[in-house]
């Protein structure tokens, strides 16, 4: 999707280079192995990066609302994270730890997130932030709790539902 005549150009010269690029490496290395090893390559990349956006938007305290009430803006700050990155790892997924910011305007390009960030920290105080040692912790946010509207980790949630057998059983 673009939405000038120079997006649809620069994607279009894009795309022309990448195709180039496959078929040369394709005659250069052999079509077979290219493939092997490029899809391989991809898909570990995919699989990294989708954690990546996962955690971005499953953490402790993560806003997320049914439809009615739901806020757009707290949404945006509070419904995703900024995932702080070693400089190396932030060129490789295109600043994808400003996720936040992009939430609050996709149109802002990559190389511009860090500059919006740095000159809006005072309006992300209440905005998440995630290091690389948080991410094996945002994994166990999976459930949804509807009394709470939050979401919660299958432990949290076994752990209620002994509370409530409890008090049932007390009452009893």
């Amino acid at each position: 999707n673009w939405y000038t005549a120079a997006e649809f150009w620069h994607l279009l010269f894009n795309n022309i280079c990448v195709v180039g690029i496959w078929i040369f490496l394709g005659y250069l290395l052999g079509f077979g192995f290219f493939v092997s090893v490029y899809s391989i390559t991809l898909t570990c990349a995919a699989a990294i990066l989708i954690c990546v956006f996962f955690v971005q938007h499953n953490f402790d305290g993560s806003y997320a609302h049914k439809t009615e009430g739901w806020d757009y803006l707290e949404g945006a700050i509070k419904g995703s994270s900024y995932l702080e990155l070693p400089t190396v790892l932030k060129w490789f997924s295109a600043d994808i730890g400003y996720h936040n910011i992009h939430h609050l305007c996709e149109r802002i390009p990559n190389y511009n997130l860090q500059a919006c960030h740095n000159q809006n920290i005072h309006l992300l105080r209440s905005a998440k932030t995630l290091r690389m040692v948080d991410i094996p912790d945002c994994f166990k946010y999976i459930l949804w709790d509807c009394p709470s509207n939050r979401l919660t980790s299958i432990a949290s949630f076994r752990q209620a539902a002994q509370s409530i057998d409890l008090e049932r059983a007390n009452e009893a």
